[in-house]
């Protein structure tokens, strides 16, 4: 594992700040890439090889150990993904969409015989009284990743579409 992650950061220290599906060349405002640890819990943010931000995760899919398989597995996908889309959500504050599930993960869940699921994402905690609740569980969602209302705020003006994210155990 650090072997692949020696190699995600060396690549991209290599490409600058250009978004490796777009094609587009990112402003200095964005991010070059984001690592998800989900045993310690944190997003962290990375630009030209430093931590630009860290943020503490509030909760993950209601069976977050292993990676995700299938729809209603309730865990959170492990491995390298790319934010490929955002946008407002009137639940959720702010979501943005990782792209889970890859064409590895469709020919596994092909294999197993089941749906492997989708629209997993990083988003806000509801924020009001249900979201007061789910505050109180640890691991409420059907795979995603929450973090405060603050939070996705910021993590949603420095992520670009495109940006690739690592999620490890």
């Amino acid at each position: 594992m650090m072997r692949l992650l020696a190699l995600f950061i060396l690549s991209f220290s290599l490409t600058g700040c250009v978004a490796p599906q777009s094609g587009l060349v990112r402003s200095e405002k964005h991010v070059d890439y984001v690592v998800m640890e989900k045993s310690g819990r944190s997003i962290t943010l990375w630009s030209h090889g430093e931590i630009v931000k860290s943020y503490k995760i509030l909760a993950l899919g209601a069976n977050p150990i292993g990676h995700k398989v299938q729809e209603g597995d309730g865990r959170t996908p492990e491995g390298l993904y790319v934010i490929d889309e955002k946008h407002d959500s009137k639940k959720f504050q702010r979501f943005l969409r990782i792209s889970y599930p890859n064409e590895a993960d469709k020919a596994y869940a092909k294999q197993m015989g089941v749906e492997p699921g989708g629209m997993v994402g990083i988003h806000g905690d509801k924020g009001g009284v249900s979201g007061f609740f789910d505050r109180m569980k640890p691991n409420w969602t059907q795979g995603c990743i929450t973090v405060r209302n603050a939070a996705i705020e910021e993590i949603y003006d420095l992520v670009a579409v495109g940006t690739p994210i690592l999620i490890k155990p």
